[in-house]
C-alpha cells in the first residue's frame, strides 16, 4: 500500500507555538530612544517584554558594555538583543582607567573593533540574535565622518556572524540630496520632524522609523519572532 509522502505529513503536523518573547535594548542614549519606541509599539501586546538596558553617556570608549548583556539575562529569559551605540564614542578609549588609544590615533580603530568583537562574542555565547542599529547621518560634518568610521567597524565585525544583523540608518535619515535633514518628507510630500535639536538624537517619530526597520530585521533573522508575528 502506498504511503503518503513525509512532506505532506510534516505539513499536517502542528506548528510550534511561541508564547512570550523578550527583547533587550542596549547601548547609549540612542539605544534608550529605541527602547522607548519598541516599548510604545509592543506594550499592549502581552506576548512581548521590552527590557530597558541602555544607559545615557556610555560608550565603548569607557567600557566594554558586556555588563549590559549580563544585566538583561539576570532580569529574566532574553530572546534577542537590539543594540545602538556611538553617541559618546568620539573620544579616546580607556582600559583600566588608563588612556589606551587616543581618539583619531592609529590604534583607536583597532581597539574599538576589539571591544565591538568582544560584545558580539558575548551575545553569541548567550545564543540569541543581535540586531545592531548603525549610526545615522549627523548635522555636523565631522560628526558624520566619525559616524561613518564607527559604522564601518561595526559592519566589518558583523560580517560572517550568522546571528548578527546590522540596520542601515544613513539612507533613512538623509534628504533627497543626500544631506542631513531635521525634517523628512513622507510619501505624501508632508514634512515631519525626525531629529532632535542636537543634530544627533531623534524625535519620537524618528525613533519609530528606525525601530520599525530594526524590528523587521529581527523578524527576518529569528524563527521565534517569525512564529510570534504569524500567530494571532
Amino acid at each position: 500500500m502506498a504511503h503518503a509522502p513525509a512532506r505532506a505529513q510534516d505539513e499536517d503536523a502542528p506548528k510550534p507555538e511561541v508564547k512570550h518573547l523578550t527583547v533587550a535594548v542596549l547601548g547609549d542614549s540612542l539605544g534608550d530612544g529605541i527602547w522607548g519606541s519598541l516599548y510604545r509599539r509592543l506594550v499592549r501586546d502581552k506576548r512581548y517584554t521590552v527590557f530597558r538596558g541602555a544607559k545615557n553617556s556610555v560608550g565603548f570608549g569607557g567600557e566594554t558594555l558586556i555588563d549590559q548583556i549580563d544585566k538583561a539575562f539576570a532580569a529574566g529569559p532574553t530572546d534577542a538583543i537590539v543594540m545602538m551605540i556611538g553617541a559618546n564614542d568620539r573620544r579616546g578609549i580607556y582600559v583600566d582607567g588608563n588612556l589606551a588609544a587616543p581618539y583619531k590615533s592609529p590604534q583607536w580603530a583597532e581597539t574599538y573593533r576589539h571591544r565591538v568583537d568582544g560584545f558580539m562574542d558575548a551575545v553569541a555565547k548567550r545564543g540569541v540574535p543581535l540586531v545592531w542599529i548603525l549610526l545615522p547621518i549627523m548635522r555636523e560634518d565631522d560628526a558624520s565622518t566619525d559616524a561613518k568610521q564607527i559604522n564601518a567597524i561595526i559592519t566589518a565585525a558583523a560580517e560572517g556572524r550568522k546571528d548578527v544583523a546590522v540596520v542601515e540608518t544613513w539612507g533613512l535619515t538623509i534628504d533627497g540630496e543626500g544631506h542631513y535633514a531635521a525634517y523628512l518628507k513622507n510619501t505624501k510630500g508632508q514634512a515631519w520632524l525626525a531629529r532632535y535639536t542636537d543634530g544627533v538624537h531623534f524625535s519620537d517619530a524618528g525613533y519609530d522609523m528606525i525601530s520599525e526597520a530594526a524590528f523587521a530585521k529581527l523578524i527576518a533573522m529569528s524563527p521565534s519572532f517569525q512564529l510570534m508575528t504569524s500567530q494571532k
